[in-house]
């Protein structure tokens, strides 16, 4: 599956999306991960506060990996 992730709030949706397709609650992810259901939870509304080693573990778990692609040079002041 292929998603578009242009906010906080797509991928939130995308992980509750793969994670509700894998039969998990959001307690049974945090569970296997060693992390809080509230993270979980954060993450899944677009509010989780940083990206950090838990958000990639969440996503390695789920299977959900990210690719960047640049199309062209931007100029940034």
């Amino acid at each position: 599956m292929r998603a578009l992730i242009e906010t906080p709030a797509d991928l939130g949706n995308l992980v509750e999306r793969v994670r509700r397709g894998a039969g998990l609650t959001q307690r049974e992810l945090a569970d296997r991960l060693g992390i809080s259901q509230r993270y979980i939870s954060e993450l899944e509304s677009g509010k989780a506060k940083r990206i950090d080693d838990h958000y990639f573990r969440v996503l390695a778990l789920l299977g959900i990996t990210l690719n960047a692609e640049f199309d062209r040079p931007h100029r940034v002041d």
